[in-house]
């Protein structure tokens, strides 16, 4: 799942994903990608989330995904200081951070490196 209030975030990330062989569901806010997450939890093998998004931010998504499945992994997608990331990512176990600007070849790594364990 990628979920990113951008519009043109979520279709580069999903596009990328999709060409490399991946089943990609978007949402456009931690709400709705909550939404989606509690509606099928199993559905998903990762979940990459911005950090910054309206109705339920990054943090919060990851708090409430963790809570309910420890090791489902989830990958912060940020445009915000790395520090306050990293920070809070630790404290809820996020698995990577993927700061923006990005290159497509550091999604793709992470991506394979997660869906290889």
């Amino acid at each position: 799942m990628v979920i990113d209030d951008q519009e043109s975030m979520r279709t580069i990330i999903s596009q990328v994903l999709k060409d490399n062989g991946f089943k990609v569901t978007m949402g456009q806010d931690g709400e709705e990608g909550l939404s989606l997450f509690n509606g099928n939890p199993g559905a998903f093998d990762m979940i990459m989330a911005d950090v910054n998004m309206p109705k339920v931010d990054g943090f919060e998504f990851l708090k409430q995904v963790k809570e309910k499945m420890p090791d489902m992994p989830v990958v912060f997608l940020t445009g915000i200081n790395h520090d306050v990331a990293e920070t809070v990512g630790q404290i809820y176990k996020v698995d990577a951070i993927i700061r923006k600007p990005f290159q497509v070849n550091d999604v793709l790594s992470i991506v394979n490196k997660i869906t290889a364990n």
